[in-house]
């Protein structure tokens, strides 16, 4: 059997408590007397592990099955070195932006682009999305591999660009010979459960050996409603509620001038919204999150095939390839978004009118008489009013989508899948100097599809002039084939989500489903990144001279990579250069918004870049008990980027057979993705606090003139080992300038309109005020505009503010041989963030934000996101034969809400309709601790069954004000899992 030898150095002395747990001992010995050398991350320099100085964390195959073959997102979830991770739902954390499904590993809380994820020592290419970024963790083969290492510690020296924060390799198996199956299902209350199948098979030859791997995994839909803590009151949790509700308000006009106030339309309530206030207008808020998922159906597959073989005596060959996908195809959105955008320009309030057309009033929508009716407006009112403008209002809320099934939600869907080759080859020459030869392609595509309704379609249908067949003749009027939309509640039965019947509901109103899935565009746009590497690796032992304590191990090597970001869609309405204007065809308006009344459209775009490095190592053994590493890269990105060069040195001292101490200082950097640097722009989603965290459209535009991040790392550490007892303690600390971060929507709209539930006024002279468009033709009045008029945020990439963190690493872990005829380890493996304080963030002159300590916050909308304190893992592993039982308590701290409190009214039907209540819900999220069992059993021989209950004591999350009410950084929606599995070798 061959290992690939291009992994640089281990750690053997570093590996943590958590790691080691399984089985007592390191994990990476296993088939020893078939491997010619084992070398792993963080070096090229050839060597045994004994010699490293680099804080590696190491998990074998045995530890994972330990644990129960815990897949991607669960296991980096559960390591206390990451800060937060997506890769459930959510669709609501700004970061997610349209990338529901994808995961990264989030080392230290710097991000994932921040990460280098390796296979098998090599680099394969980033997620093609606005999102978190990083390599898509949860479409690796985790059936296929062996051994995970992770480096925390800055690498961009030996590994290059992205290895701020450290890196993660995944190294997949060569020592399988014949079949492997596992397989196992997860209950979880609410769901129809999850499952994972795989099928390995090995073949070991001579001098060659072959991997197959296949796996698939499914996740099932976890609704919110199945979770009551998920959906709460509007007084107690606003964030999951919009202004921009269904039922709506509106405002009966004649001849232009109004002749009533504002009006709530009928059975607020009674379908599940909350009859409030905006100010002194009336309001109906609506709480789309029952329509939405906590967790969606998702269906990954895998599959991966390697082969080693000898070629001569010193020179052996490796080729591999890997095909991964994720389908989600059903993820459930709001059953409408509320307009941004309307015929005459951005706008949400009186935008969108129904206008009476012919000699009977409002023939042309029926639903509009039956609302005034419903409402208790005066006859006269009634009978006088020629124009309905609708005020704060969506297309379509409390009663649904019907023509999308479910419990009534949009439905849209994601798709990543990735294609990845590999080859290289590696030998010895006579003169004892290694070479290794590689190259690897790997291709990334996004589809996504999200759906929204068209503007033009929208106020014809009001107008009764919708519909394909429409022939121009509205509504109730002779020869009209034409059909109507009623924007108003008495248009459904009910809430279907919630199951509540609406009183007011009248079958002539209702809206033809056909009609409502005309109104509806369903754009698919494909993002794609690939990726090409060459790398050429020589290493040796001698450079013309010997020290007493030993030869000077090097190595250099030159490095190839060709990227390439391509966007395109698959309709004309979503390109801006075809559609501009809210109306199809027409490249005249004003205001170019495009066709949809709230998402952005996705400009075409194709973005390329090459980088050329080359690097150098030198491993010197000071003393017999004291090596040091040297090594140094240089990266050019050409063009307006340039080059950056980045030294780093490491020691390791041996001080006494029980005592170890270590350290490392370099500096780092991540040059930016093409995306990055892309003049155009992408729309997201995100809630703004500002506008009481109602969903506003955010344009993100890239910058050609972005130049690299750069960071400061160093690292000192000590190993403590005495009999079975063995400590481990890091300091580490990284400094950061130049960050390559978006300009935060959050900080940019609370600078402008502070902090309320949306009603209060923005300042129309604040500096950032141009990187937001308001509503009413981007129109700002002072003393008039008012927070919930924003209908987008620019959000520009940039090199931001300074940021400095730093932590301690403790792993301590104590084997107990002979309990009973097994052996009992105990250990924790602890993470405490001493600071993360980020300077004051400038953009051309002005002060976008203020600086600050990010630790101990929940960081909603501001960088870094939520980090915790400290996070622990606590575990006892008894090994006995053929059982084995872990034990385990995972630990994240909580954290404070760093925005300001928030107050809403109080609805009509309280005792003080209209007045202020502080909103206190989630002002500390509370930590998250949950309890872990896992057994494996051998049932016979090379069969194991296995049981793992997590979150043993059914624990919820703590409250938070987000979206799904709570933090999913620190808390797990699913409550208490049991997974049975069974794995067999044939």
């Amino acid at each position: 059997m061959i290992v690939q030898r291009r992994l640089g150095k281990a750690v053997l002395t570093g590996a943590s408590a958590l790691a080691l747990a399984g089985s007592g001992i390191p994990g990476w010995a296993q088939g020893s007397e078939m491997i010619e050398e084992i070398v792993v991350t963080g070096s090229f320099i050839r060597g045994t592990p004994e010699d490293a100085a680099l804080p590696v964390d190491v998990f074998t195959l045995q530890d994972l099955r330990d644990r129960g073959n815990p897949q991607a997102l669960d296991l980096i979830k559960s390591l206390p070195n990451v800060g937060g991770v997506l890769g459930d739902s959510n669709q609501f954390a700004g970061g997610a932006q349209g990338t529901i499904g994808t995961g990264n590993i989030n080392l230290r809380g710097l991000g994932g682009l921040r990460t280098l994820v390796l296979l098998n020592g090599r680099r394969t290419t980033i997620t093609p999305a606005e999102g978190p970024g990083g390599v898509d963790t949860n479409l690796m083969p985790m059936a296929a591999v062996g051994r995970i290492e992770i480096l925390k510690d800055g690498a961009a020296a030996v590994y290059g660009s992205d290895a701020i924060a450290g890196v993660v390799n995944l190294i997949t198996r060569t020592d399988l010979d014949g079949f492997e199956f596992v397989g196992d299902f997860r209950a979880i209350d609410g769901s129809s459960g999850d499952y994972n199948v795989s099928l390995n098979y090995g073949w070991q030859g001579e001098n060659s050996d072959v991997l197959v791997s296949f796996a698939h995994q499914h996740r099932s839909e976890l609704s919110s409603i199945k979770r009551n803590w998920a959906t709460p009151e509007y007084t107690e949790n606003p964030a999951g509620w919009s202004i921009l509700g269904q039922p709506g308000v509106y405002l009966p006009t004649a001849g232009g001038a109004p002749v009533a106030g504002v009006t709530r339309d009928a059975n607020c309530e009674e379908v599940g919204g909350f009859a409030g206030f905006a100010g002194a207008t009336p309001a109906c808020y609506f709480t789309y999150i029952p329509f939405d998922n906590l967790v969606e159906k998702t269906d990954r597959y895998q599959f991966f095939v390697q082969a080693n073989t000898q070629l001569s005596e010193n020179v052996n060959l490796n080729v591999n390839a890997m095909y991964a996908e994720t389908s989600i195809p059903d993820i459930r959105f709001s059953p409408g978004y509320p307009p941004t955008s309307g015929p005459n320009g951005p706008g949400s309030v009186n935008v969108y009118s129904v206008r009476s057309i012919g000699d009977t009033p409002f023939a042309n929508n029926p639903g509009a008489l039956t609302a005034m009716e419903q409402s208790g407006l005066p006859q006269g009112t009634i009978d006088a009013t020629d124009l309905m403008l609708m005020t704060l209002w969506r297309p379509l809320g409390a009663g649904g989508n019907a023509t999308t099934g479910g419990r009534g939600g949009q439905s849209g869907f994601r798709k990543y899948d990735i294609l990845r080759f590999g080859a290289s080859i590696d030998g010895l020459m006579d003169n004892g100097i290694g070479w290794d030869v590689g190259i690897t392609y790997s291709d990334s595509r996004h589809r996504r599809m999200t759906t929204d309704i068209q503007i033009d379609r929208l106020q014809n249908a009001m107008n009764g002039l919708g519909g394909p067949n429409c022939n121009g003749i509205a509504f109730g009027s002779p020869d009209s084939t034409c059909q109507f939309f009623n924007p108003f509640s008495n248009a459904y039965e009910g809430n279907p989500a919630l199951g509540l019947t609406n009183p007011g509901f009248v079958p002539a109103n209702r809206n033809d489903d056909d009609l409502v899935a005309w109104l509806f565009d369903d754009p698919v746009n494909i993002q794609r990144q690939d990726l090409l590497v060459l790398d050429a690796v020589l290493t040796g032992e001698d450079i013309g001279f010997e020290l007493p304590a030993g030869t000077i191990g090097w190595a250099v090597g030159a490095q190839y990579r060709r990227g390439k970001y391509e966007t395109r869609t698959t309709t004309d309405l979503s390109d801006p250069r075809v559609t501009p204007c809210p109306v199809p065809g027409d490249t005249t308006c004003a205001f170019r918004t495009g066709p949809y009344i709230f998402l952005g459209q996705f400009l075409p775009q194709r973005l390329d870049e090459e980088v050329w490095a080359v690097f150098a190592e030198l491993g010197i053994p000071i003393l017999d008990n004291l090596d040091m590493q040297l090594a140094v890269r240089h990266e050019d990105y050409g063009g307006q980027t340039g080059s950056t060069t980045n030294p780093k040195a490491s020691l390791r001292w041996q001080t006494t057979d029980m005592l170890t101490l270590r350290g490392s200082v370099g500096t780092t950097f991540r040059g930016p993705t093409p995306l990055n640097r892309a003049a155009s722009g992408i729309t997201g989603l995100q809630g703004i606090a500002a506008a009481g965290n109602n969903f506003k459209s955010i344009d993100f535009f890239g910058n050609p003139a972005i130049q690299p991040e750069k960071a400061l790392t160093w690292n000192v550490g000590a190993i403590l080992e005495v009999g079975n007892f063995r400590a481990i303690a890091d300091y580490w600390s990284y400094t950061f300038k130049d960050q390559i971060t978006s300009v935060p929507p959050n900080v940019v709209a609370t600078a402008v309109a502070g902090i309320g539930d949306g009603n209060q006024n923005v300042n129309c002279d604040a500096a950032l005020r141009d990187l937001i468009v308001f509503n009413n033709n981007n129109t700002c009045t002072q003393g008039v505009t008012v927070a919930n008029d924003i209908a987008r945020v620019r959000a520009d990439i940039v090199n931001g503010p300074k940021a400095e963190t730093s932590g301690i690493d403790l792993s301590v872990m104590q084997s107990f041989p002979g309990v009973m005829d097994g052996e009992l380890t105990l250990g924790a493996d602890i993470s405490y963030v001493l600071e993360y304080k980020l300077a004051d963030f400038v953009l051309d002159g002005t002060l976008v934000s203020q600086g600050y300590d990010a630790v101990g916050f929940t960081n909603y909308d501001r960088f870094p996101g939520t980090i915790s304190d400290w996070r622990g893992t606590f575990f006892a592993n008894y090994n006995r034969g053929r059982a084995n039982v872990r034990y385990e308590v995972t630990y994240i701290d909580g954290v404070k809400d760093n925005r300001a409190p928030i107050s809403v009214q109080q609805g009509v039907n309280s005792a003080n309709p209209g007045e202020l209540v502080e909103i206190t819900f989630g002002q500390k999220v509370r930590s998250f601790y949950s309890n872990n069992l896992f057994i494996n059993y051998e049932v016979l021989e090379n069969t194991t069954a296995s049981l793992s209950v997590v979150n043993l004591f059914d624990r919820d999350p703590s409250g938070a004000r987000l979206e799904i009410s709570y933090d999913p950084f620190i808390g797990n929606p699913l409550g208490r899992t049991v997974q049975l599995g069974i794995r067999t070798e044939f």
